[in-house]
């Protein structure tokens, strides 16, 4: 709790008892390393913390080595996501968290490019709904994405699709191509495979 972050005490419970369930995590937008540290100390296996931590200095990249740094199940991945991150992540994982940007085309190309490398439950954070509310894309981007399969661990901003039940998206996606500025300005093009 005293790494500084969003992710509140039953978000970083949640996420613990997830990840202890799982052999491999990949997390996305990692920053101080708040959430990571819960998923670095429950998860037996690799956890891939996806983020660019491109700010002056590497203030945030030393501040989150300081505090995660010390896991022996830590593998940092420095780049965006989801490209070019998914490329340095070998293989399939069981879990994907995705608490990146939080713009609607980004939402949506961090679930369709780290989808089907995910084998059990891929969920997100910052889900709210309402006028007013936080991030009101990451509401859409998840609806449009997966329909009515979605839910909202108690007490938190958590969204969770079990893939293990239904790996199906919503029909009627069919863009191949999402092109987009995200929240920190950074103009993307990303081929996605639904």
């Amino acid at each position: 709790m005293s790494i500084w972050g969003w992710t509140h005490e039953p978000e970083l419970l949640w996420l613990g008892e997830q990840a202890a369930k799982m052999d491999s995590v990949v997390e996305i937008g990692s920053l101080h390393g708040r959430s990571a540290f819960a998923l670095l100390s429950a998860c037996p296996g690799s956890v891939y913390c996806v983020d660019s931590w491109s700010d002056i200095k590497d203030q945030s990249y030393g501040s989150f080595m300081s505090h995660c740094g010390h896991f022996p199940n830590l593998v940092p991945v420095r780049a965006f996501s989801p490209s070019p991150a998914i490329d340095l992540v070998q293989g399939m994982v069981d879990m994907t968290f995705i608490d990146g940007s939080h713009v609607y085309s980004s939402v949506l190309a961090d679930i369709a490019g780290w989808l089907p490398k995910t084998r059990k439950l891929i969920c997100g954070h910052d889900f709210h709904e309402g006028e007013g509310a936080g991030f009101p894309d990451v509401a859409v981007a998840v609806k449009e994405v997966f329909g009515d399969r979605w839910t909202v661990a108690p007490e938190t901003s958590i969204w969770a699709v079990d893939l293990e039940a239904d790996r199906s998206v919503a029909p009627h996606l069919l863009d191949t191509v999402l092109d987009y500025i995200d929240e920190y300005d950074r103009h993307t093009r990303v081929a996605v495979t639904w």
